[in-house]
């Protein structure tokens, strides 16, 4: 395996061993503070974290141009608002795994069906015997997980 493909590898799970901090971290700060407002601290951090970052000229791009971006592009935030509610709401009913491992099994499928349709600008991506197998194996795990 390339060196490089192995770093990035190891930072996608390392970035997803700290979704499944963040969601038992936020669902804690939820019995202190409530749902809604524990979601709102967190979105607050990242905000600042991010401002910041742009403030100290780590840009990439042109924010300025997000108004001439087409709206829909901006439900983005809205989704990671009702992952956020989500996990504050479900992990301490369900637990971090099982919350965790529909949230995966939900993105896999997800994104098997925008592949297959190539969704804004996507590669397209045909459905096959074993992407599909793949998914119905991750549910046959998700069910593992709930037991």
């Amino acid at each position: 395996m390339d060196l490089r493909l192995f770093a990035y590898i190891v930072v996608g799970v390392l970035v997803g061993a700290g979704v499944a901090l963040q969601a038992t971290i936020n669902s804690a700060l939820s019995r202190t503070t409530g749902a809604l407002e524990a979601t709102f601290v967190s979105v607050t951090v990242t905000l600042i974290l991010i401002g910041t970052l742009l403030l100290v000229g780590l840009s990439s791009g042109h924010l300025g141009q997000v108004a001439s971006a087409p709206r829909y592009l901006l439900v983005g935030g809205i989704l990671g608002g009702a992952f956020l509610i989500s996990a504050v709401l479900l992990v301490p009913k369900v637990g971090a795994v099982s919350f965790l491992t529909s949230v995966v099994v939900g993105q896999l499928a997800g994104a098997l069906v925008l592949d297959h349709f190539g969704v804004l600008g996507l590669p397209r991506i045909p459905l096959s015997l074993p992407r599909v197998l793949g998914i119905l194996l991750l549910l046959a795990g998700m069910r593992l997980v709930f037991r």
